[in-house]
């Protein structure tokens, strides 16, 4: 059965980044700590009892987003723990040394975070790729970049609950940022992203994924971010989904993730 790599987070982040432009995806192990993960899931609990299964604020309720799934976005307004998340060094290291080789990028920026937390019965999603929200800049970048391996946006997907094979496991088809566009995996091309609380699961914008089924009574819940080269537009504007004081409050270098430094305008991007 195939099986992605697996990092523990003091490994060297040119092993990771190998591993990602090579498989797709990779998973870091214990990059947050159960306590922290614990701290995190109490901070949005109050905010996701307040949401019911199958929709949010966008008003999202179909297959692709899951009728048995509740997600919530602007983060940083509900847990102050989130510019931890967001200036992870090891994350940070990886997302660079693939977006910003061979100066295709100066810098990156965060285009958005989103808690997505599975209930019993939700079905697997349908197999997409996160770059595919800017499709037609993805399949100038994938037929000019080396070897196929043109990157515009680098995802993380933290298991602030354990990811199992029955609780809905992220679907991952190592390889497929690779591929052809239109190509359909088979069943024996997709693994599954199982990893213990507080791992990470990193993966390219190109590759094909999907949440897994949740045929347990417990709730699988994760934590995305996405960071894009700085000269794409975000998904998320931060200072709409969250509170703009809490976003000016946070340090300079988390400002700049969110692109919402003094001027707003980035030069050189």
């Amino acid at each position: 059965m195939l099986a992605l790599q697996h990092f523990s987070k003091e490994a060297n982040t040119s092993e990771i980044g190998a591993a990602i432009l090579k498989d797709g995806a990779c998973i870091v192990d214990h990059a947050l700590s159960a306590t922290f993960c614990a701290a995190l899931n109490d901070d949005f609990l109050g905010d996701l009892n307040k949401v019911e299964w199958g929709i949010d604020k966008l008003g999202y309720r179909d297959d692709f987003y899951g009728n048995q799934t509740k997600r919530l976005h602007g983060l940083f307004s509900r847990s102050s723990k989130m510019v931890d998340v967001l200036q992870n060094p090891v994350l940070l290291s990886v997302v660079k040394s693939i977006l910003m080789a061979d100066g295709k990028s100066h810098d990156i920026r965060l285009s958005n975070t989103e808690l997505m937390v599975l209930s019993q019965g939700q079905k697997n999603q349908v197999f997409h790729s996160d770059a595919g929200s800017w499709f037609r800049v993805q399949e100038k970048e994938r037929r000019d970049g080396p070897q196929g391996q043109g990157e515009i946006l680098v995802s993380a997907n933290y298991a602030l609950t354990e990811f199992t094979s029955d609780n809905g496991a992220t679907r991952v088809v190592p390889g497929s940022h690779l591929w052809e566009t239109g190509r359909t995996p088979e069943e024996s091309e997709i693994c599954l992203a199982t990893m213990a609380k507080g791992s990470v699961l990193i993966y390219s914008g190109n590759v094909l994924h999907s949440g897994g089924a949740n045929m347990t009574e417990n709730i699988r819940t994760g934590l995305y971010l996405g960071y894009a080269v700085s000269w794409l537009r975000p998904l998320e504007n931060q200072l709409v989904t969250n509170k703009p004081e809490d976003i000016f409050s946070l340090p300079e270098s988390a400002q700049q993730l969110l692109d919402v430094i003094p001027g707003g305008f980035t030069v050189m991007a």
